[in-house]
């Protein structure tokens, strides 16, 4: 069994998210741990409610700008002040430009993330029995994901790897080549966002983007790893 496991974590699709695990796990480990947190405190502690009840109301009143200026700071922000910190030695830091790239991804991302979590609040129900919750995140995981999201983030970096020239952006703009770098960013989803997912869709429907939040703050310190990765 031993070298089936090993054989899987040598698999070029896995050995991107592999080694961003190997570097960062301490982080992504804690905001897990602060997400089934949330969770439980919403179902067992009962001094929460009245806290939860405050995110709902600010979450239903922030309009579209609310989930892209907090996906910035979930995606961006919070992950490049963890990664300051427990960054290796060999691992470049980003400039300027590229964080307000990347700063500006979040930013739609958010609204796209959000806007989903409804269409699926209206089309399955937010019913938190387990049929409700794994069409969500198959919905989620084999649909929206390697379809939608991730060529999208993929195509997004590839505009700045061409430095914003047309010419050089569309040689890249091939489907062979965005789906090569497509497919180890869904292997690093799949394992991560399952279970991410089931926490948050047990959730309200308006609390669910608040806790995706979490969930993307540990996400993004291994899509960015592999995204720089495939630049360099």
């Amino acid at each position: 069994m031993s070298s089936h496991i090993r054989r899987f974590f040598q698999h070029p699709l896995v050995v991107p998210a592999s080694q961003a695990f190997q570097m960062y796990w301490p982080a992504i480990l804690f905001i897990q741990t602060c997400a089934l947190g949330v969770v439980i405190s919403y179902y067992k502690v009962e001094g929460a409610l009245s806290v939860f009840d405050r995110i709902e109301v600010w979450k239903q009143s922030g309009g579209y700008l609310l989930p892209a200026i907090t996906t910035i700071i979930s995606g961006g922000v919070i992950p490049e002040c963890v990664k300051r910190v427990c960054r290796p030695e060999g691992v470049t830091t980003p400039t300027k430009g590229e964080l307000l790239h990347q700063f500006i991804m979040w930013g739609w991302l958010g609204i796209l993330i959000d806007s989903l979590y409804k269409v699926l609040a209206h089309l399955l129900g937010n019913e938190t029995d387990a049929l409700t919750l794994v069409s969500k995140v198959l919905c989620d995981q084999f649909i929206f994901t390697p379809l939608l999201s991730l060529p999208l983030i993929v195509v997004w970096f590839i505009i700045y790897e061409c430095g914003y020239r047309w010419s050089s952006i569309k040689k890249q703009l091939r489907l062979r080549n965005i789906y090569a770098r497509v497919l180890p960013l869904w292997a690093a989803c799949l394992t991560f966002w399952p279970i991410m997912l089931t926490l948050i869709f047990s959730m309200p429907q308006t609390l669910q983007f608040p806790l995706f939040l979490f969930g993307n703050a540990a996400y993004s310190i291994l899509m960015i790893f592999i995204l720089r990765r495939q630049t360099e």
